[in-house]
């Protein structure tokens, strides 16, 4: 599935193949690196999301915001073509698919809060993770990703780290990976444990879509 979105990417909406952050670097990965990058995007984002679906409502409430920073992103993108003009076309159709994301998250979430009624399970969270890196990448956002869904690389990281200690040295790092089952053992309760690291989620989104702003307001004559 990676590979066919990295194909359609670049063959049916010309999608740059330069690295980006929340504009166009410098560096240009040619179709073929462009290609093997933004399947590894799409297997960490799908594999975080995947990992912070642990707890009633964490992944669907986390989800609603990224996606929400992504519908403010793509519409600021085609509002102002002349500043993002290396987009292909169809941003507002991105703010759309984003948009339609982030009400299907907070719609299930009414009934995935703790305690769920209906669960996400793999087919869900993996598909959540997979819209995020399409964004992203069709965005030119997929240096920023990393920052909007800060959460899922707490997550990620803390399944690696626990992983490489246990297997290397012997020891654990943490009581239960992935870290929000740590604090689980530590006595938090669950919705404490989902309602704070939805917080952290946030800090996350503000953190990128301050970036974002911040980047665009520096092009000289943009506020002229």
């Amino acid at each position: 599935m990676a590979t066919g979105f990295a194909l359609l990417a670049l063959r049916w909406v010309d999608t740059s193949t330069h690295l980006s952050f929340t504009r166009l670097l410098d560096l240009d990965l040619g179709q073929g690196l462009w290609a093997v990058w933004a399947i590894l995007v799409i297997l960490a984002s799908t594999n975080g999301v995947n990992l912070t679906d642990g707890l009633d409502g964490l992944a669907a409430g986390s989800a609603t915001l990224i996606f929400s920073g992504f519908v403010v992103i793509a519409f600021w993108q085609f509002r102002h073509p002349f500043v993002y003009e290396a987009l292909p076309a169809g941003s507002l159709d991105l703010a759309v698919v984003a948009a339609a994301m982030a009400g299907a998250c907070a719609g299930f979430l009414w009934w995935n809060a703790a305690p769920a009624q209906v669960f996400m399970g793999d087919t869900g969270s993996l598909a959540l993770g997979g819209a995020m890196a399409g964004l992203a990448l069709l965005t030119n956002t997929h240096l920023l990703l990393p920052i909007l869904g800060g959460l899922y690389v707490v997550e990620t990281l803390s399944v690696i780290a626990q992983v490489v200690a246990f297997r290397g040295f012997g020891r654990r790092v943490l009581r239960m990976a992935p870290v929000h089952h740590h604090f689980e053992v530590l006595g938090w309760p669950e919705t404490t444990v989902i309602v704070r690291f939805w917080l952290l989620a946030g800090m996350g989104v503000a953190l990128g879509m301050g970036l974002f702003y911040a980047d665009y307001i520096r092009i000289p004559g943009v506020l002229d």
